[in-house]
């Protein structure tokens, strides 16, 4: 294997340590749920012999001072805890950032004045301020949530209070900004402030039942302050997908699907800290500007890999532009206020040269994980800031592929879905873009700026699949492989895919078996693989719920010998029809169904072929199959038919 090297990157953290799949979770803090106060880079500053601080606090680069007789807890600098606590405000950030907005813009920037909310996530479009008196309500329900997010600084005034009624419970309350978060004092606060990036600051006199977390910016704990996390799990429900397995047509990137920035040729730049999940990197430019921000991933110039990623993305444009049209009728500008919503396809109005996206577009998988959406612009292509894409119904990331041919532009606050490739220009994301997917460009230089992009989510932990799977396993019998596997319990599953694989990366479905929807009984799934192919083969299962949400099995390994006859029989018994298997070491063999009357049936050149018998007017009775060749009898098979 190639050896990676390492350039300018700031986190280094290998991929195994993380799951690889999660679904329907509840937000988890990671090493950041013993902190009271976190900062990536920056000072963290104490309230001195007065108030009281209660929990770890900690920076990766900066000074820890002020925390006398008032503190209780740890003090982290610059060790390996910081290094994991950085990479959990990412992706804090990242499910935080992945809830469903369910008030977009519909609240004033101004919070307060004796203001009550009820339970939802709230965006903000601007800078936002909290003065007077604010109720958070929720209705009786102790899981309620409630998340605002500023897309600016977030100003609590002097003597302002947030409480809580109705059940709400501060760990799940959280206040985003991107920007510095500032309280004035004797404010009364409750819930976790998170900056993004940007300084935290608590007046003197302030009291708050929540953490201070911010991926970059000082924070300050004025005299007489009182801090403590707050009690109880965080309950907020969040979709976490760690691994995204494509569909074959269009699991197309080879070695660039591990990068998450990346250039064939021309410059990769970074104007603000960042974060990135995933390798950066160009084969003809400079790698700069990611100095101060945290990379799950490697960084890679001019070398063999980036040589190997080069024709890799040459080779995925070709085979993306080849599929097939579904829709060349759609004009070019996607998205609206409203929201615009497209089904599974390849979209390419040749006329319509240059296209846009403005707004909203959702795109509906329709109950399945592996719809493909290839959007495809005949010149450059444009993101107005503050669009937003939405998966609904089974759609997955590594299935959306969004292509220009020229540069492409995305502006400030966008949170695009998919891979992004510029085939012949420059390809720039503005300041606090969030990228669920890459930035490719053939030709041209990768911009981005104070923003995130991850082709991984990187979950916190792995719960057990929406079944509960007693067995599953892959044998070798008589020329196939018998896949067998027991359920005890199902929960809300549609059905399975076997899958196989010679290379143990690289997985095709076999079969698809319906589930059982809701069980609590022991059931007994099968199924049979035909393979041709000798040496190893790998088998899983993949489950889908009825709501498009998959999950895997562990892989089970086979092995064929290399000079085995492969001549199999299925079904047998039969009644209409069965299916003959062969090797392609049958060379220039034939094939003689007969029976005690003689011959009824030849087949000549039967070598690596899989073809069907049908019974046509064969009585039922027991034949037999002799499989010839060189004028020697090397294979024979009972085979029965039945009525």
């Amino acid at each position: 294997k190639m050896k990676k090297q390492l350039k300018n990157a700031v986190v280094i953290v290998l991929l195994l340590f993380f799951p690889n799949l999660v679904f329907s979770q509840t937000l988890e803090l990671g090493v950041l749920s013993s902190f009271e106060a976190y900062t990536g880079l920056g000072a963290v500053t104490g309230p001195g012999a007065t108030g009281s601080v209660v929990g770890d606090v900690g920076t990766n680069n900066g000074v820890i001072s002020g925390f006398d007789t008032s503190y209780t807890g740890t003090k982290y600098n610059n060790d390996t805890l910081t290094v994991q606590a950085r990479i959990d405000v990412l992706r804090v950030y990242i499910h935080i950032s992945d809830i469903f907005v369910t008030h977009p813009g519909t609240h004033a920037a101004a919070f307060g004045g004796g203001d009550t909310l009820t339970p939802g996530v709230y965006a903000i479009a601007s800078a936002g301020s909290i003065g007077g008196a604010l109720t958070l309500n929720g209705g009786g329900d102790t899981n309620a949530v409630f998340i605002i997010k500023f897309e600016g600084a977030l100003t609590i005034s002097a003597n302002s209070t947030i409480g809580l009624t109705g059940g709400t419970r501060a760990c799940n309350v959280f206040w985003i900004a991107e920007g510095a978060i500032s309280a004035g004092t004797g404010c009364s606060i409750v819930g976790t402030l998170f900056a993004h990036p940007g300084a935290i600051t608590l007046a003197a006199g302030c009291d708050i039942e929540g953490r201070l977390l911010t991926s970059e910016g000082a924070i300050t704990f004025g005299a007489g302050t009182d801090a403590s996390a707050p009690n109880g799990p965080i309950t907020i429900p969040i979709k976490c997908l760690s691994d995204c397995n494509p569909n074959s047509d269009v699991d197309v990137l080879g070695t660039v699907s591990s990068f998450s920035l990346f250039s064939s040729d021309g410059a990769v730049t970074n104007s603000a800290s960042s974060g990135i999940v995933g390798d950066i990197g160009t084969n003809f430019g400079s790698v700069s500007g990611f100095l101060t921000s945290t990379q799950v991933g490697l960084t890679y110039t001019a070398d063999s890999v980036t040589q190997q990623a080069k024709l890799d993305l040459d080779s995925a444009y070709l085979d993306l532009i080849a599929l097939p049209l579904t829709d060349s009728t759609h004009i070019a500008a996607y998205g609206s206020v409203l929201g615009d919503t497209i089904t599974p396809g390849v979209y390419y109005n040749h006329a319509a040269g240059a296209g846009s996206l403005a707004g909203t577009i959702i795109l509906d998988g329709q109950s399945s994980s592996s719809s493909i959406f290839v959007i495809r612009f005949n010149g450059a292509f444009t993101v107005a800031a503050k669009s937003k894409v939405i998966f609904i119904n089974g759609t997955q990331r590594c299935n959306v592929f969004w292509i220009s041919e020229g540069a492409t532009s995305m502006g400030t606050f966008v949170f695009m879905k998919g891979s992004v490739i510029a085939h012949g220009g420059a390809c720039t994301i503005g300041a606090s873009g969030n990228l669920e997917g890459r930035m490719l460009s053939t030709a041209g230089a990768i911009g981005f700026s104070t923003g995130v992009t991850y082709k991984n989510t990187l979950c916190f932990s792995t719960p057990p699949l929406p079944i509960t799977l007693l067995s599953f396993t892959a044998e070798v019998e008589d020329g196939h492989v018998q896949l067998n596997w027991t359920t005890t319990a199902e929960i809300n599953n549609d059905y399975f895919n076997v899958e196989h694989s010679v290379d143990g990366i690289n997985f095709t479905s076999i079969s698809r078996i319906k589930g059982a929807g809701n069980s609590t009984q022991i059931l007994n799934y099968s199924t049979i693989h035909h393979t041709l192919s000798n040496g190893v083969s790998y088998y899983r299962l993949k489950q889908t719920d009825f709501d498009g949400e998959t999950s895997y099995s562990d892989r089970q390994t086979v092995e064929f010998e290399t000079d085995e006859v492969i001549f199999d029989i299925y079904p047998n018994p039969f009644s209409g029809e069965t299916t003959f298997h062969t090797s392609e070491n049958l060379k220039d063999a034939s094939l003689i169904v007969y029976n005690s009357h003689g011959a009824v049936k030849e087949i000549e050149n039967i070598s690596g072929q899989a073809f069907t018998l049908h019974r046509e007017n064969l009585r039922s009775g027991l034949y037999w199959i002799k499989v010839v060749q060189g004028g020697k009898v090397i294979v024979i098979k009972k085979v029965v038919i039945i009525d």
